[in-house]
């Protein structure tokens, strides 16, 4: 069944106009995406917290940082 073919049929199915239901939708699609990656940014902030304290890098790690770059680049 085509898009619009299929978006009317809803629309009568839950009594709402084609465009109240094409807006139904994508409210809750971005519902969706808004829950996902809440779930997500949590789960980066918790691993940052408990990772600890930041801390300077060292020169030797600076140096075995710059030494991986340079050896990806070749």
């Amino acid at each position: 069944m085509e898009l619009h073919g299929q978006l009317k049929n809803e629309a009568a199915a839950n009594f709402r106009s084609i465009t109240q239901e094409a807006m139904s939708r994508l409210e809750r699609t971005f519902q969706i995406d808004a829950a996902l990656t809440t779930k997500r940014d949590q789960q980066w902030i918790d691993e940052a917290i408990a990772s600890g304290p930041a801390t300077p890098l060292t020169r030797k790690e600076m140096n075995a940082i710059r030494d991986r770059v340079l050896r990806g680049k070749k």
